[in-house]
């Protein structure tokens, strides 16, 4: 059993960090990319939030991260920021605003210090978070070294990088060789006295990732790389399970189209049946796990969703002018008294009716 950690303060430091992993008390970081996701994190206690180049994948379409602007980038940082600030959330909300921690994207630091540099200052000072996360091992180290100079906190990132994978054959578990493995802690402790303060470690062998969080002072953020880190990190689309490939949706097409007999999905608390995926449907990396309730995900939901409003629309059964039905007439008679207020329509006065019609009487 953990003991309790520190109050936090109203927005959580990188001071807060230090402490969850002095006391043994794992930090929940996580991923948000527009103001819906960000207001989805601001509405659980986390610690830690990522602006992740991430978005390139699941939000704006990308093959991979490495096509993402810096421009991009702080777009996304100014709408998260609007959700997690939201003055109504700082009254009142229970949990106190999570460190908020932006990806340098690629292209952006690799010709020079200086450059690294510039892209760091925009972000921050135009998508007002409080950190940057850089992908990499001794390349970076200058650069860490002069963001830390000037301020600016820095997070190191090791073990898979996405914006490498051209050069790491893939998305593959990196650090199963000795060499690979010594390399991968040598970077940790050099990225470290670089002045990082804290580290991602992703998709290495959970042995490793627990030896390096404990030979470091600084908290380690784990993602495919086992329990033993101080804290984990998940991509929000995949937590969720949204729809981040167009085979989800051929999927769902192949499902609906098809006539052969399936299993039921399962009943909601209402008696309805749940949305599930496809079980041909693209399936996330082996280290995320779906924390949607009910074997449902957020992408079967909006598919699900789409399908029926499309169906409601086409047999005039939305909107509704008051009580259900599909007869026309009667729905244009009620148009006159004005639609019952369960409705999904406006009402309009009889008498304003008729005296509308009375003005287009005239007017011909």
């Amino acid at each position: 059993m953990h003991p309790l950690p520190p109050p936090p303060p109203r927005q959580k430091t990188l001071f807060y960090l230090e402490s969850l992993k002095k006391q043994n008390t794992p930090i929940v970081a996580l991923t948000a990319f527009d103001y819906p996701s960000s207001l989805a994190v601001r509405s659980a206690d986390v610690d830690l939030c990522l602006v992740g180049d991430s978005l390139a994948n699941v939000a704006l379409g990308y093959p991979t991260t490495r096509h993402v602007s810096l421009q991009e980038m702080i777009f996304a940082c100014q709408a998260v920021q609007r959700g997690l600030g939201s003055p109504i959330l700082a009254a009142s909300a229970r949990f106190a605003s999570p460190l908020v921690v932006c990806d340098l994207p690629f292209g952006t630091f690799e010709v020079s210090v200086e450059e690294g540099t510039r892209a760091a200052l925009r972000i921050i000072q135009e998508g007002k978070v409080d950190a940057i996360k850089i992908e990499g091992g001794e390349e970076i180290y200058p650069l860490v070294r002069t963001l830390t100079k000037f301020g600016i906190p820095v997070m190191g990132h090791v073990g898979l990088q996405p914006q490498k994978v051209s050069s790491t054959s893939g998305y593959r578990v990196q650090g199963r060789l000795a060499r690979d493995a010594f390399t991968i802690y040598k970077q940790a402790l050099e990225l470290q006295a670089a002045g990082v303060f804290s580290l991602v470690l992703e998709c290495v062998p959970s042995k490793l990732a627990r030896y390096i969080t404990e030979n470091l002072d600084i908290p380690t953020i784990g993602i495919g790389a086992g329990s033993g880190t101080d804290g984990q990190v998940l991509v929000q689309s995949d937590m969720v399970g949204e729809l981040t490939s167009p085979a989800h949706v051929l999927a769902g097409l192949a499902e609906a189209g098809s006539s052969e007999s399936k299993q039921d999905p399962p009943l909601a608390s209402n008696g309805k049946q749940v949305p599930v995926p496809h079980p041909n449907a693209p399936r996330p990396p082996k280290f995320v796990r779906t924390f949607t309730p009910g074997n449902s995900t957020i992408g079967a939901l909006r598919q699900a969703a789409v399908q029926a409003y499309t169906e409601a629309v086409r047999r005039r059964d939305f909107p509704s002018e008051g009580a259900a039905s599909n007869d026309q007439a009667a729905a244009a008679a009620r148009a006159e008294e004005g639609p019952a207020p369960t409705g999904e329509s406006y009402r309009m006065k009889k008498e304003e009716w008729a005296g509308f019609l009375e003005l287009v009487a005239k007017d011909r």
